[in-house]
C-alpha cells in the first residue's frame, strides 16, 4: 500500500473509532443517569463507587470495540499471519506501548501508527469524561473557598 493510501486509509479507520467512541459515551450518557435514579441515597460511598464503576465500564467498553475494530483490520489486510497477532498489535500499538515484538511491512508501517494515534486521541477524551463525571458525582470536593 502507498503512503497516501496508508494516511487516507489511516485516517479513514481513526475517524469511525473516534466516531464510535464519543457515540458509545453518548449513549452511555443516558444509562448513566438511569442508573443514577435506580440507586437509593446519593450520599453513600457504594453510591459513587457504583456511579465511577459504571462510567469506566462505559470507558473500557469504548476502548475495547475500537482495539477489536483495529484488530480486525489488521487481520483483514493480511498483515499478521493469524488473528491472535493482528488482536495482540492492535493492543499494544492501540495502547502505545509498542513493545516492537511484532512489526508491520513497510506497505502498513504509516496506517500502522494510526492505531496509536487513535488510542492516544480516546485516552484523552475518556480521561476528559471520567473527569466530568468525577466533578459532577462529587462537587464538593472540587469547590474553592471562592466558589
Amino acid at each position: 500500500m502507498s503512503w497516501g493510501v496508508q494516511v487516507i486509509f489511516g485516517s479513514a479507520v481513526l475517524a469511525i473509532c473516534a466516531i464510535v467512541h464519543v457515540a458509545v459515551l453518548a449513549v452511555g450518557i443516558p444509562m448513566f443517569r438511569r442508573f443514577v435514579a435506580f440507586l437509593p441515597d446519593s450520599r453513600m460511598v457504594h453510591h459513587n463507587i457504583a456511579l465511577l464503576c459504571f462510567g469506566v465500564f462505559i470507558i473500557v467498553l469504548a476502548h475495547t470495540i475500537q482495539v477489536w475494530f483495529w484488530a480486525f483490520t489488521f487481520f483483514w489486510l493480511d498483515a499478521f499471519t493469524s488473528f491472535e497477532e493482528s488482536f495482540y498489535f492492535a493492543t499494544i500499538t492501540y495502547t502505545t506501548l509498542g513493545y516492537g515484538d511484532l512489526i508491520l511491512g513497510e506497505g502498513l508501517r504509516i496506517f500502522g501508527a494510526f492505531a496509536s494515534i487513535t488510542g492516544f486521541l480516546t485516552f484523552g477524551i475518556s480521561t476528559a469524561f471520567l473527569i466530568g463525571l468525577v466533578v459532577r458525582i462529587l462537587p464538593d470536593t472540587f469547590r474553592t473557598d471562592d466558589d
